[in-house]
């Protein structure tokens, strides 16, 4: 028999309501925290995936796993079993699968960088919050849209602010008398605020021309002295033509 509407409403709020949610907020805060520390190394490194993308997917994936152990709070707590959950269980899977294939349309390559990755990640989280509130768990979903909106702002500052590595795409074209070396352009680099990766170099021969491509990242909290490095890098022998762009991927 169905609860009279103002008894429905009362069992959202709940006291074993508000219990689990404030369960399911401690586990929001952890996931966060836990995923910028696992974020902040990708960021330090130059990645494209930092600190906001990895806290959202951790929030939201923490969000969706958690409520199926108070499935008997569903709905207000709508006599939910096992079997009549069968059903909720089916669609949140159906919006979980779809929710993945709209998160990798706003993902794009650009050239040797990624972009669209924290607004897939936040259409994931969004997705979470949906859950979150048509079960009924309105304050872990109001608490999850308030840590998102917190990821994708005051952490963003944060990341901004510590120390990490930015990484660039050395693309340099040589004639066939030129003799570039590794050495130089390590040396070259370094007194610029760069480090080459030695394992990223690729040389390739044409026709008329050598084609030398590799990476280097800055050094933490060290601006690196692009200027003075293109003048630098035209004062080498038989280089025709050079190109420096950010890569993030």
């Amino acid at each position: 028999m169905p609860y009279p509407t103002h008894d429905l409403l009362l069992n959202f709020w709940s006291p074993e309501a508000l219990q689990v949610n404030i369960v399911l907020l401690m586990h929001l805060v952890g996931s966060m925290l836990l995923g910028i520390l696992v974020g902040y190394e990708r960021s330090f490194h130059g990645r494209a995936a930092g600190m906001r993308t990895f806290s959202l997917v951790c929030m939201a994936s923490t969000a969706i796993v958690a409520i199926f152990g108070y499935p008997e709070l569903w709905f207000g707590g709508q006599h939910v079993t096992s079997i009549t959950a069968d059903g909720p269980s089916r669609v949140i899977q159906g919006i979980v699968t779809g929710i993945g294939f709209l998160g990798a349309g706003v993902i794009i390559r650009e050239g040797h960088s990624i972009s669209g990755l924290s607004t897939a990640a936040s259409i994931w989280s969004a997705a979470a919050i949906g859950i979150l509130i048509g079960l009924g768990f309105y304050g872990a979903g109001i608490a999850l849209a308030i840590l998102c909106a917190f990821s994708m702002t005051i952490v963003l500052q944060l990341e901004r602010w510590l120390p990490r590595r930015k990484r660039y795409l050395f693309e340099l074209y040589f004639n066939l008398h030129g003799h570039p070396n590794v050495e130089t352009l390590q040396m070259l680099s370094e007194a610029h605020g760069f480090t080459v990766g030695t394992d990223t170099i690729s040389i390739s021969l044409g026709k008329n021309r050598q084609f030398w491509s590799y990476t280097a990242t800055t050094r933490s909290r060290v601006k690196p002295d692009m200027a003075n490095l293109a003048l630098a890098l035209q004062q080498m022998d038989g280089l025709e033509k050079f190109t420096i762009s950010p890569t993030r991927i």
